[in-house]
């Protein structure tokens, strides 16, 4: 797997809950879930290619953002 690129400085904060929504052609719809721990660079690359792996994707290495969702998470945004 390739290492995630990250794309943004606006970064969640240390302990924060991210998420992955993406579509699997078996389950449809579908979320991962990370933490981070002290929220640095690293370790957001860390939790993001955790979830990458857990959505198997290869293709969606740039971290372009993140979005705060209603529930506290923080959604990833990933480009190709």
């Amino acid at each position: 797997m390739v290492t995630s690129i990250l794309d943004t400085n606006e970064l969640p904060p240390a302990d924060s809950k991210v998420v992955h929504v993406f579509e699997s052609l078996k389950y449809g719809m579908c979320e991962v879930s990370s933490f981070l721990g002290d929220g640095s660079p690293k370790d957001v690359i860390r939790a993001v290619d955790t979830l990458r792996t857990l959505a198997n994707d290869d293709h969606h290495v740039f971290i372009e953002g993140f979005r705060l969702r209603e529930d506290g998470a923080y959604q990833v945004i990933l480009g190709s």
